[in-house]
């Protein structure tokens, strides 16, 4: 294989939507398959404090730190990659790109009803950020719903973490040969 051919998917959407479980659910479907990958939380590489006043949500050093880990991953034999991040802008996934040279980046949007945000976002914070969380989550959908870019949809409402992977799985074209 290829750098130029590394495929890399992007697991979109609001907050509470479901990003970071739906992507260890399809990296649970690769390892039952036997297919070499790696799942990086984009946001967990930049969960550091203080940040600085220019780069609010940290998406500076998480990329710096997606580019480093991805190496690491890379040489250990990973082959596929998949990432969960809101990505609002074209230009979210040029600075993917950019951080992981060689990716062909599919992204997936991942939706919800605003109330399964807000049911979802209810049930994981519990401390003092869940009336932020709360608000963001409703900014994110309306904002994506109308501008984010996206290869393809995905609703969860209602539907199984299995069944959202297994329908992502069979979407993309995986790097299969070590």
């Amino acid at each position: 294989m290829t750098e130029a051919s590394l495929p890399l998917l992007a697991i979109s959407g609001p907050v509470g939507v479901g990003k970071t479980a739906v992507g260890n659910e399809v990296g649970s479907v690769l390892n039952r398959r036997r297919v070499a990958h790696s799942f990086i939380d984009i946001d967990a590489l930049a969960a550091t404090h203080p940040r600085p006043p220019d780069d609010r949500f940290g998406a500076r050093l998480a990329l710096l730190n997606l580019r480093d880990v991805w190496a690491n991953c890379a040489a250990a034999g990973s082959r596929n990659l998949i990432v969960a991040r809101v990505l609002e802008t074209r230009r979210d996934i040029e600075e993917i790109r950019h951080a992981v040279p060689g990716a062909k980046p599919v992204v997936c949007q991942l939706r919800a009803s605003d109330a399964t945000l807000i049911q979802r976002v209810r049930a994981r914070e519990r401390g003092s950020g869940r009336a932020w969380h709360e608000t963001r989550a409703l900014e994110l959908a309306e904002s994506l719903r109308r501008t984010a870019p996206a290869d393809f949809h995905v609703d969860t409402d209602g539907r199984s973490l299995q069944d959202i992977a297994d329908e992502i799985v069979g979407r993309i074209v995986w790097a299969t040969s070590l």
